[in-house]
């Protein structure tokens, strides 16, 4: 059993890399039209296998109590969820069976795989494996992501990120919101791994996939990954400027870093005009005088159509329409029984036909209208632990927080819970939050090890 345990934590260090191949074939297969997700499939399978992972490593710390509380945790998350459907069951006017088991199947994905990670990081840490791993795998899911997108652009197949602008690409990735998270949580760990690799400028050529992964993702001409983008390379000239005067060897290295960091940023800045996000943002101007002057034809505009045009202009652009889903997510919940108000109202809250059904795509106010008062604070209690303790680690051992590997660590966890409010689809979205729980899981061994031993786990962190 032993033999298994490591062999499948390897496995999950491994199945990162995967991930945006089967995403790349998910979104061939919804382009081509085709009924059954293929990314969707293999990881609900792999999640049943982590599930079985989970218990064998439980029975053999079973001296461990930390154990014992995490089973009490999934079977109190599944008494919860089993409560939640039943309830909407017999309440919504419309339940379809299949979209809210599948919901709920994705969203129970996060929880499994950060335990998950956090139980195989431990295992790899103790012979060091971990660092032939992590965070290499996520650096190589990154340029193959980066890979597919130029491919896509340059051969004229990709998805428009905007249908209705016809502006931005998401490659052969089906989701453009997806993808844009996938890149502004992996980003900073790219540019750590890519930044501790450099260790002689003949090596520069790590930043040549950084240069390529910017261009990449400045495709998709979405918000997120534009503020990802500019919020990471800062932290990593914070970081540099910091070790400049905390180190006085090396400080000839440490000005060329910032000199790379700094014209990367500046090309960025320049480059702005000609991105897709750019346009989106003055289209988005000549959407909202277009939708006040139809409002004032006999035609007219819809309901929701009224309600963005009044919301904050800013506001309406950063979130993209969510308050508007927000406004008729929360009219719904108020109308919902008490049982759903603390159990939650399911998928989409309530809807009479099956395209009437909209999330809002902010995670946390999608968790709280999906699993109710009590149902999210079970659901969210895993996340809640890891920031508190991340911020805790980040408040008591601050001076140290500033070599690459734990500004890049803060940066990407950062991204991750803010990205989760203002694009959504990372909690709850299994090809999202793989990458997400992962960084966490690492964040938080290396946090433990500093907060146990007061010193730097040196030994975990990009090898040489």
């Amino acid at each position: 059993m032993q033999s298994f345990i490591k062999k499948y934590s390897i496995f999950l260090m491994l199945y990162i890399v995967f991930q945006p191949v089967l995403d790349a074939v998910t979104g061939l297969m919804t382009q081509a039209h085709m009924s059954v997700s293929f990314g969707v499939l293999i990881r609900m399978a792999v999640m049943a296998v982590t599930v079985f992972y989970l218990l064998i490593f439980l029975i053999l710390n079973r001296d461990n109590k930390h154990g014992f509380m995490m089973i009490g945790y999934f079977v109190l998350l599944a008494i919860v969820s089993a409560i939640s459907l039943f309830i909407n069951y017999k309440t919504k006017v419309l339940f379809i069976t299949s979209l809210e088991v599948t919901t709920l199947a994705k969203s129970l994905y996060y929880p499994v795989m950060l335990l998950a990670y956090l139980y195989a990081f431990e295992e790899l840490a103790e012979d060091r494996i971990i660092n032939r791993f992590f965070p290499k795998v996520i650096f190589f899911a990154v340029n193959i992501i980066s890979i597919i997108m130029i491919v896509a652009h340059f051969t004229n197949s990709s998805f428009s990120s905007y249908s209705y602008y016809k502006l931005g690409e998401s490659g052969w990735f089906f989701a453009a919101n997806e993808l844009s998270a996938i890149v502004s949580i992996t980003f900073p760990i790219m540019i750590w791994y890519a930044l501790k690799k450099i260790n002689t400028w003949s090596r520069i050529y790590y930043w040549i996939t950084i240069i390529v992964a910017i261009y990449a993702d400045l495709l998709i001409g979405t918000k997120g990954s534009l503020l990802a983008l500019l919020f990471s390379i800062c932290m990593g000239i914070l970081a540099t400027i910091v070790q400049f005067f905390m180190y006085k060897d090396g400080r000839k290295y440490f000005v060329g870093i910032f000199a790379m960091l700094a014209i990367t940023l500046g090309g960025i800045v320049v480059a702005y005009p000609a991105m897709a996000v750019s346009k989106t943002s003055e289209l988005h101007t000549e959407m909202i005088k277009d939708k006040k002057q139809k409002a004032k034809t006999k035609k007219g505009i819809t309901k929701d159509q009224k309600k963005y045009v009044q919301t904050n202009k800013t506001v309406s652009y950063l979130f993209s329409g969510r308050t508007v889903y927000f406004e008729n997510a929360a009219h719904n919940f108020s109308k919902a029984t008490p049982a759903q108000k603390i159990f939650g109202m399911g998928y989409a809250t309530s809807f009479k036909h099956e395209r009437d059904a909209k999330l809002v795509e902010m995670d946390y106010v999608d968790i709280f209208f999906q699993f109710g008062l009590i149902g999210t604070i079970v659901y969210v209690v895993p996340l809640l632990y890891c920031l508190i303790y991340l911020i805790g680690a980040f408040l008591r051992k601050f001076k140290y927080m500033w070599s690459y590997k734990w500004a890049m660590l803060v940066a990407s966890v950062a991204l991750g819970f803010g990205m989760a409010l203002m694009t959504g689809h990372v909690i709850e979205a299994p090809s999202v939050s793989i990458y997400f729980v992962s960084v966490l899981a690492y964040a938080m061994l290396n946090a433990k090890i500093f907060l146990r031993t007061n010193e730097d786990p040196y030994t975990i962190d990009v090898e040489s």
